[in-house]
């Protein structure tokens, strides 16, 4: 990720983990600078589990977390989460980007070994606070990663929406999942972005489900192929009535990380040829890019970003 890019105003254009939040924001910088007191003031005054999943997923970034939280995380169980949810993120960067056919034997060892220690916090951490719905969510994507059996990711998705329905985060780990990519198949994942939509409602961001299940067939597709089938009636058609639930209906839930959401469906738009809509989202979203879903276009995520926002806005 370049930093150097000049956003529609001439500020630099970058890639922000805290996505504009200020609470995730202070909650990095405390973790950053040792200071738990802090720290557990921004986790403790985020009451909303969308939120507090939102928080604990910035805080994977921060650097040196592992090396001084686990004193803390003996007598603290939130403390305890930090240490696993961080961990999970901690795992990936020991993997790094690239799919497993270029991720080498050494980091493949390094994931796995970080991983397992990431399950044993967060199994900790549900042990002696079973309602913790993050915690929960977080164990949907290390059973993932540790390629346990799929009923296992079931189980903890099935704990997670047993205590809120709509939990954004494990609706997102069980679905990467049910990819084609991990454990699954298309249909299953398709089926699942549906039943998510349902589930959540007019004005939930559950629906941009829809779009990313649409943007996991189109990255298994090479060539022609990719923009064929996004430009298909079909996709476009779900494209446009999942923004329509979600994005732009008048009772949307712009919690901490709705920039995710934004350029989900700004990506989606982009890539199925629909610029009006594509242009329509960019204006929401302004210059808050964030890696994911960009990255599935490979190369620069910020450059991606810019030239599909610059193609769709001169389209209009």
């Amino acid at each position: 990720m370049s930093p150097l890019r000049r956003g529609k105003a001439g500020s630099v254009l970058e890639i922000d983990p805290c996505m504009g939040d200020q609470q995730a924001r202070s909650l990095r910088d405390a973790l950053s600078a040792q200071d738990w007191p802090a720290a557990r003031a921004v986790l403790v005054a985020a009451e909303h589990p969308d939120d507090k999943a939102f928080l604990l997923e910035t805080c994977g970034a921060v650097p040196g977390v592992q090396d001084w939280i686990g004193p803390l995380a003996a007598d603290d169980v939130l403390a305890q989460l930090v240490r696993g949810c961080h961990a999970v993120a901690w795992a990936w960067q020991a993997r790094g980007r690239y799919g497993a056919e270029h991720t080498g034997r050494d980091r493949f060892a390094l994931f796995f070994e970080r991983l397992r220690l990431a399950e044993a916090y967060l199994y900790n951490v549900v042990v002696r606070t079973p309602d913790d719905v993050t915690a929960w969510a977080f164990l949907v994507r290390t059973a993932r990663g540790l390629q346990l059996p799929l009923e296992d990711g079931e189980f903890r998705f099935a704990q997670a929406i047993e205590r809120h329905p709509t939990s954004l985060k494990a609706h997102a780990e069980w679905m990467q999942t049910l990819c084609n990519k991990w454990s699954g198949s298309h249909e299953w994942m398709h089926q699942f972005a549906r039943d998510g939509a349902v589930r959540g409602g007019d004005g939930s961001m559950l629906h941009a489900l829809v779009a990313l299940a649409h943007l996991e067939v189109m990255i298994d597709l090479k060539g022609e192929k990719r923009t064929q089938y996004m430009a298909r009636g079909d996709v476009r058609t779900d494209l446009l009535t999942a923004a329509g639930l979600s994005i732009w209906h008048p009772a949307a839930e712009f919690r901490p990380g709705w920039p995710l959401y934004l350029n989900t469906f700004a990506l989606a738009f982009s890539q199925s040829g629909d610029l009006p809509s594509a242009a329509k989202v960019f204006e929401r979203l302004g210059d808050n890019p964030t890696e994911f879903p960009w990255g599935y276009l490979g190369g620069d995520e910020i450059s991606s970003f810019t030239k599909a926002r610059t193609t769709a806005l001169a389209a209009r």
